[in-house]
């Protein structure tokens, strides 16, 4: 189909070339006596092959070439913009887990249990998550609190292994609201605007 544009185009352009006379040479007088006609037309022919490919290849070119940057795709985020929606989710589903296993922990099976376990490695994720977002904290003494934050949410990740094998509904519920905690801290030392505007 871009093939047929490009063509279609470039024919447009060839027929609006041949009747453009700005281009054309002036034929020296030799092309007027009747045995230097051929070799005057040959040449003509030529120069107009020329110039017409030449269109041809510039018209079909211009309009088919794909742009080479990636920031059409629009299925991928910036380095830190990904790192940062990936934490907003991170903290979101936190919130929803936690009510999950706090309003129905009777219901969980075995199933639930071991997505927990995966959940957990989700939070440890979130640590390095929170580290690449965390460059754009300047602060020397806000940079230092942010990796407090972080060491600190990997270490109840991990920790959270033993009460999800144990099925430990309080232990668990304990590391997430931990977890709750050290995510807005970590929010909360993003935030760079003064709390009097």
């Amino acid at each position: 189909m871009m093939f047929l544009t490009g063509l279609f185009v470039a024919a447009i352009k060839l027929a609006s070339l041949s009747s453009i006379e700005a281009f054309a040479v002036e034929r020296p007088n030799i092309c007027r006596n009747g045995l230097s006609l051929t070799v005057c037309d040959a040449h003509v022919s030529r120069r107009n092959f020329v110039s017409v490919g030449t269109a041809a290849v510039l018209a079909y070119s211009s309009n088919v070439a794909p742009a080479l940057a990636d920031v059409s795709d629009g299925n991928k985020l910036p380095q830190g913009a990904e790192q940062f929606s990936r934490l907003l989710k991170a903290k979101k589903a936190l919130e929803d887990v936690t009510k999950r296993v706090a309003e129905n922990t009777d219901e969980l099976d075995k199933k639930e249990w071991d997505n927990l376990s995966d959940f957990i490695r989700v939070l440890y994720k979130s640590g390095e998550d929170m580290k690449i977002v965390s460059k754009g904290i300047f602060d020397p003494e806000k940079k230092k609190k942010a990796d407090e934050y972080i060491k600190f949410l990997q270490k109840l990740s991990q920790t959270g292994d033993e009460p999800i094998s144990k099925q430990d509904r309080g232990a668990l519920l304990a590391i997430f609201k931990k977890s709750a905690v050290v995510f807005d801290q970590f929010f909360e030392l993003l935030r760079d605007v003064p709390d009097e505007i």
